[in-house]
């Protein structure tokens, strides 16, 4: 058996140190078992502690569970929203794992590689090249030639990358202690290792990042929006479980009932967006989050809280379809369901989530306009978003929540007047007496009777769509733009392109960027704005129909304006756009 001794196959030559930088890239690689996702969680917890910002973004394969795991750190001193380009430092328990993640990792000539001792193939080319040789550790534990469970190989690499990184044991052991605390005897075989870790020798050095020195708060996209919706009066959640969405569940399942509400699992999604309409009927702030074969469940009942004029908010975590697709990977695939989703005609908002930070004033936006309107609001956030964790400063949610214009007697007499401001009637609480209406999917009277009258469903559908106008008139300013407002190159995005881009203007101040945060209705009039003066526009997704770019052509003349998307599986990089761009002006 071999001995868990760290020992590098040559000796260090630390040229990282010498390069100064803000921020650093660690990916750690492996296969299920191997606990890379805890040792990138540990290492991102252990930067928050420090006071120091980082993403952290997981990827592993087509199956969810099992198979190969990648983790990709970057900790910066600094607020980051993106990931980086290139890897400083690769650690990797078995180098068979890495053929998943071509695409996503990338070496520079300074990057520092950790392999196991016992793999003597070289890392693969499409990664690039580290000019140092890789350091070579025994993670693995061999017996007759054969990896049998030993040692936690995750360990052993947490020793390292902290060494690495110049932090020292205390923290380690304490993050331990923390995290192992009721597992005692896990805790004393990962303490073991730990030791053993921290006394190998010549393990390289990466440059200091400092801290502010505060604590910081880690949050993933997932935990974001289930937080935020709490803080914006939500007390019903009803769900099923489908990556890449059900840690929102999860969240709300250990946090809504402290704040007084309640979390069903449903049977279904078409079972769990009624349980939603049936909550918000009795007065509750109610919603439920899925992913794209879940919405497509839920969205007959869309229909019915659209016409029944029920507030209800619906979080989909957007994943690379159609069907089962790849349910672990990110793509911006679910548009035009959102915003053209359903049979028939019906209202609704769309929104749309750039990250962890921004996810909970997003939140408070769709509460709002679902509680105000009285009407489906569909959140579109996406597994980039949905499962990486983001060092982010502490939150101070806002004190006011979304209302609802309930009846009082004395309010106009019909539930569904069809003269109402934008469409809004007064919302009458089951149980409440004088205000008794009946609310169903069927056309109706005013007064909520059915009605197979085409002249009475045209005014409804007329009272129903004038809610948009008023939505459209309140969020003209709910959009985010980049960089200056002279530059003369400018592209429009969405979602989850958010990172990238503001990483792509801080290093090409010739870029200006248009993020909507309402998507359906588009804020067409701040578009037209910071458009004027543009040499050259760009629209920028993840969809091989480019389904941003034709629903924005649908609403606006974007002449000049040329598509820039790809089929989703992996978020776009600054490098690859660089070359997109490149390739779409020639």
């Amino acid at each position: 058996m071999s001995k868990m001794v760290a020992t590098p196959a040559s000796e260090p030559a630390d040229p990282v140190q010498a390069r100064a930088t803000d921020s650093l890239v660690l990916a750690i690689v492996g296969s299920g078992g191997d606990g890379v996702a805890l040792l990138g969680d540990m290492i991102l917890r252990m930067a928050a502690h420090r006071g120091l910002y980082g993403v952290l973004v997981q990827s592993y394969g087509p199956q969810i569970r099992g198979g190969e795991s990648a983790v990709v750190v970057r900790i910066a001193s600094e607020e980051i929203h993106y990931e980086g380009d290139e890897t400083d430092l690769l650690l990797c328990f078995r180098l068979a794992d890495l053929r998943r993640f071509q695409g996503s990792i990338r070496l520079h000539p300074g990057s520092i590689v950790m392999l196991e001792a016992s793999d003597a193939s070289d890392p693969p080319e499409w990664l690039g090249r580290s000019e140092l040789k890789p350091y070579r550790y025994p993670f693995a534990t061999i017996v007759d030639g054969q990896e049998v469970p030993g040692d936690p190989k995750n360990m052993l690499g947490l020793a390292l990358l902290c060494r690495a990184l110049g932090w020292g044991p205390e923290q380690a052991r304490h993050a331990l202690e923390k995290r192992f605390a009721h597992r005692p005897q896990v805790l004393a075989r990962n303490l073991a290792t730990l030791d053993r870790g921290w006394a190998a020798a010549g393990v390289p050095t990466l440059p200091t990042l400092h801290g502010h020195g505060v604590p910081l708060t880690v949050e993933t996209g997932n935990e974001a929006v289930a937080r935020g919706a709490i803080a914006a009066g939500l007390r019903f959640f009803a769900g099923y479980p489908i990556t890449p969405s059900s840690e929102i569940m999860e969240t709300l399942i250990d946090e809504l009932p402290a704040a007084g509400g309640r979390v069903v699992q449903a049977e279904d999604e078409i079972a769990a967006l009624g349980m939603v309409i049936g909550a918000s009927f009795a007065g509750s702030p109610a919603m439920t989050a899925t992913s794209g074969p879940g919405l497509s469940l839920m969205t007959e009942m869309l229909g019915l809280a659209s016409m029944a004029e029920i507030p209800a908010v619906v979080v989909d975590c957007q994943r690379v379809g159609p069907a089962t697709g790849m349910p672990s990977r990110t793509e911006q695939s679910d548009l035009y369901h959102a915003v053209y989703g359903g049979h028939g005609d019906f209202p609704r908002a769309v929104l749309g989530v750039f990250d962890t930070v921004h996810a909970r004033d997003v939140m408070f936006k769709a509460f709002h306009l679902a509680e105000r309107y009285q009407l489906p609001v569909l959140v579109l956030s996406d597994a980039y978003v949905a499962q990486r964790r983001q060092i982010r400063d502490p939150v101070l949610d806002r004190a006011e929540r979304p209302q609802r214009r309930v009846w009082k007697p004395g309010d106009m007499a019909a539930r569904f007047d069809v003269s109402g401001a934008h469409g809004v009637g007064a919302f009458r609480i089951p149980g409440t007496e004088g205000g008794t209406y009946m609310a169903a999917g069927i056309e109706h009277t005013p007064d909520g009777n059915p009605t197979s009258d085409t002249h009475v469903h045209h005014a409804m559908n007329a009272k129903r769509f004038r809610k948009l106008d008023g939505i459209a008139a309140e969020t003209g300013d709910w959009f985010l733009t980049l960089g200056r407002a002279d530059a003369p190159l400018g592209i429009i995005a969405w979602g989850s392109m958010f990172g990238l881009l503001q990483q792509w203007v801080s290093q090409n101040p010739e870029y200006r960027v248009f993020l909507p945060e309402i998507l359906h209705p588009f804020p067409l009039a701040g578009l037209a704005a910071w458009r004027r003066g543009l040499a050259k526009t760009w629209t920028l997704e993840l969809s091989f129909q480019r389904q941003f770019h034709r629903y924005l052509a649908s609403l606006t003349d974007l002449a000049g304006v040329v598509p820039i998307a790809r089929s989703g599986g992996l978020p776009l990089s600054t490098a690859e756009l660089s070359h997109m761009l490149t390739e779409a002006s020639s």
